[in-house]
Parts: structure tokens; C-alpha cells; sequence
């Protein structure tokens, strides 16, 4: 009996232990998040990566300047000794060409050769549009995590927003299951109407499946959000900040177009990308231009080489040949394809330039649009303020007329229903306000992680 009882005590415990690890959840502030995805992004990760190549890749082109020397040894066996033409004269015969067979089978080489650049024009403009688009890529990290801080921020008011729905439908299907009782109730007594029992089960019924799908909606954005930062923890996330978070500094933060435009100017990541890009662009027509400049090179060779037709390296002769030297090469023609890739290059550069125009133009839009949608929110965000009031009074005043037998079911549960959307009128107002808020942040460029 004793180890039955041994055996279902330590199960209780294995379950207990097992409600308590699914219990856990692990708490997350917007601050925690953010920091979380600078390093657990794998998107940001990528780029990260991009950047450390663009670093090599000037690295490189910073080497065509530096002196390259390279060592060669080699070894060839003859099956026929080489051949040399010379006068016949000089051979000792009466042919005008006889050709002669010299050398050893076994043939060694080995050599030191020197190649440091003196004047290259190409090679020192190849190393500015390196360090151009190094440039680049740190603009390009530091916006992808303006956008990753906005995704992130954006997710994670998602979830409070509808963390908050939940619990306002939960309390008004809560209200609305005491109606349906008390309506059965009084069917069942004969005082009470038949559509008004319908009328709550269907109230209750659509509020079920209300709260089923924002619990549907919440998961599935916990799941993208742990993807955004990088979170493998597969405990459920209890966020901690407060929707209405310094919801009135919120408020007061408005800008005028041109100071919002002055800003993003100064701060937005892409914009100093496509400044960059112009700047690459005519760096490139620089490097195609100096391809038609004369290059000059110092250049040498220290060289050993021995032939014979055995293997007694100790009676070897190494006779050794040695120069130090300039090399002059100069473009003469090559078919115009040089001239055709400064062409390309300038309608580049000229494209490169339409399109900072088009995104400055662009970014005026977006910040009309926000500013525009930020004064209406919160105009909104003080109606709703006065509506959640009005509807709380009604609600008290139908409520008491109800229990004193001055009011109709119907009456309260309208009111129950005004309420209810009221307070989720200005739950929108507020998420609209720190929805945009972010939004505007990103869009001066002084969003990031």
C-alpha cells in the first residue's frame, strides 16, 4: 500500500512541477525589447556581417598600394634537350638556320619578384569608393535598426492594445453571463420575455468568440515578437509598460512641418545613405576616368636557376640574375569602352541624385501624414476622455434605474454595451497617439535601438 501511495504522491508532484514551469512566464518591458534585438535580430545580425565585409573590402583595395612580392620555384625534366636556332655560320655549318641542343634534362627556377605601385591614379580612387561604401553599410546598419526598433515597438503596443481589449471584454462577457442568467431566470419564472434571454445568449456569444480571437491574436504576435528580438524562451511573455505610459509628455511632443523636416534631414539614416550614393556615384566616375592615365610601377626580380643531367646538387653552378626597375604602361586604346563606362557611370550618378530629390519628397509626406494623423488623435484621445465619462454616468443611472424597478433589462444592457465600446473608443485613441508617436520618431531619424 505504502509504495502506491509513494508512487502517486510523486506523480502529483511531477504535475505540480509541470503547471508551474508551463505557469511561468517571463516578464518583458519595451526597453528590455529593444535592447534584446540590437543583439538577437537576425536580420540585424546580416547586416552587422555586410558591414565587417565592406570593411575588408576596403582593406583590399587598400592593398593595391602597398608593394606585392612573390616567390616561384620550379622544376621541369627534358625528355629532348631544348633547341636554339643560330647562323649556320656560327654553328660551324653551311645552312643560312641551325638549330642547336642545349641545356640540361633537369631544369630548376626559383625566383623573388618585386611590384610596388608608384603613380596609379585607379587604384587610390578604387580605394575612396571603398570607404564610400564602408560608409554606406554603417548608414545602412544604423537605419535597419531605426526599422527594427519601430517593428518592435510597434508589436509591442499591438499586444497591450489588445492585452487591454482582452480584459474589457472578459469584464463585459463577465456582465453580460449574469444578464443571461438572470434572464433565464425570469423566463423560467414566466416574467421575462423569450427574445430577451435570445438577445443576451447572442451578446454572449459573439463576446466569447471576441475574446477567442484576440487570444488567438496575442499569441501569434508574442511569437513574432520573440522572433523580432531574438527570444528562443518558450515561456509566455508578460509585457510590463503601461499603454498610457507618459501618455500626456506623448501629447505635448508636436512639431511644425519645416522644424520636423530640419530634423529628419539631420538624423534619418536613409537620406545620408542616398547622399553617400551620389558621392559613390561620381567617386566612380573619377575611377573610370583615371583608367586612362598613364601608371607607373617600380618593379624587380632576383632569380636562380641551374640545368644538368644528373642529380648532384653539390656540383650544381647557381648562376644568378638580378634587376631593379620602372615600368611605364599607357592607355592608348581599348575601342572606347572606357569612355562608355564614365557615360554609364555619370547617368548614375544623375540617377542617384533624381532619387534623393524623390525620397526628401517622400519623407515631407510621411511627416504631413503623421503630424496630420498625431493632431487628430488627439483630438480623439479628448472626445473619447468625455465619452468614457458620459458612458460610466449612464451606465450608473440605468443600473440604479434597473433596481428600482424603473428601468428594462434592455435599457442597462445597451448601456453595458455603450460602455464597453466607449472605453475601447479610448483605448484606440490612446494607441493611435503612441502608435504615431513612434512612427514620428522614426521618421525624424531618432528612433533606434
Amino acid at each position: 500500500m505504502k509504495p502506491i501511495l509513494l508512487n502517486l504522491f510523486t506523480a502529483m508532484l511531477l504535475i505540480s512541477g509541470l503547471n508551474v514551469v508551463h505557469a511561468q512566464k517571463r516578464k518583458l518591458s519595451l526597453t528590455d525589447a529593444l535592447e534584446m534585438a540590437k543583439k538577437g535580430n537576425k536580420a540585424l545580425q546580416v547586416q552587422v556581417l555586410e558591414e565587417i565585409n565592406a570593411q575588408e573590402m576596403t582593406r583590399e583595395t587598400k592593398a593595391g598600394l602597398l608593394p606585392s612580392i612573390s616567390g616561384n620555384v620550379g622544376y621541369s625534366y627534358f625528355f629532348d634537350r631544348q633547341a636554339i636556332f643560330l647562323p649556320g655560320s656560327f654553328a660551324g655549318t653551311n645552312k643560312p638556320v641551325q638549330d642547336i641542343a642545349v641545356g640540361g634534362k633537369n631544369a630548376y627556377n626559383a625566383y623573388l619578384s618585386l611590384n610596388q605601385p608608384i603613380i596609379a591614379p585607379g587604384i587610390r580612387h578604387q580605394t575612396i569608393v571603398a570607404a564610400i561604401n564602408e560608409k554606406i553599410e554603417i548608414e545602412k546598419t544604423a537605419d535597419l535598426k531605426s526599422r527594427v526598433a519601430l517593428h518592435v515597438s510597434t508589436r509591442y503596443l499591438d499586444i497591450l492594445m489588445m492585452n487591454r481589449q482582452l480584459g474589457l471584454l472578459d469584464q463585459s462577457l463577465q456582465r453580460n453571463i449574469k444578464v443571461l442568467q438572470d434572464s433565464r431566470y425570469l423566463l423560467a419564472q414566466g416574467n421575462g420575455l423569450k427574445s430577451d434571454t435570445l438577445r443576451s445568449f447572442i451578446a454572449v456569444e459573439n463576446l466569447k468568440s471576441s475574446v477567442s480571437y484576440l487570444k488567438n491574436n496575442i499569441e501569434v504576435s508574442g511569437i513574432d515578437l520573440k522572433r523580432l528580438i531574438g527570444l528562443e524562451d518558450p515561456a509566455e511573455l508578460e509585457l510590463t509598460d503601461n499603454l498610457e505610459l507618459d501618455i500626456e509628455e506623448t501629447k505635448s511632443m508636436l512639431y511644425q512641418i519645416d522644424e520636423a523636416f530640419q530634423i529628419a534631414e539631420a538624423n534619418r539614416k536613409d537620406l545620408n545613405i542616398q547622399k553617400f550614393s551620389i558621392h559613390l556615384q561620381q567617386r566612380k566616375i573619377k575611377a573610370t576616368q583615371a583608367l586612362l592615365l598613364p601608371q607607373l610601377s617600380l618593379i624587380g626580380q632576383y632569380q636562380v636557376q641551374a640545368q644538368a643531367d644528373d642529380m648532384k646538387f653539390g656540383q650544381y653552378n647557381l648562376p644568378r640574375t638580378s634587376y631593379l626597375g620602372l615600368q611605364l604602361t599607357v592607355p592608348i586604346f581599348n575601342g572606347n569602352r572606357t569612355k562608355s563606362q564614365i557615360s554609364q557611370a555619370k547617368i548614375k550618378a544623375e540617377q542617384e541624385d533624381i532619387r534623393l530629390n524623390d525620397l526628401k519628397d517622400e519623407v515631407k509626406t510621411e511627416l504631413v501624414t503623421i503630424i496630420s494623423k498625431w493632431k487628430e488623435a488627439d483630438t480623439q484621445m479628448d472626445i473619447q476622455e468625455t465619452t468614457v465619462q458620459s458612458a460610466e454616468l449612464n451606465h450608473f443611472m440605468m443600473d440604479d434605474r434597473f433596481k428600482n424597478g424603473l428601468g428594462s433589462r434592455l435599457e442597462l444592457t445597451d448601456a453595458e454595451l455603450a460602455l464597453t465600446q466607449a472605453k475601447l473608443n479610448y483605448l484606440n485613441a490612446v494607441y493611435n497617439l503612441r502608435i504615431l508617436h513612434v512612427e514620428l520618431q522614426h521618421a525624424l531619424g531618432l528612433l533606434n535601438l
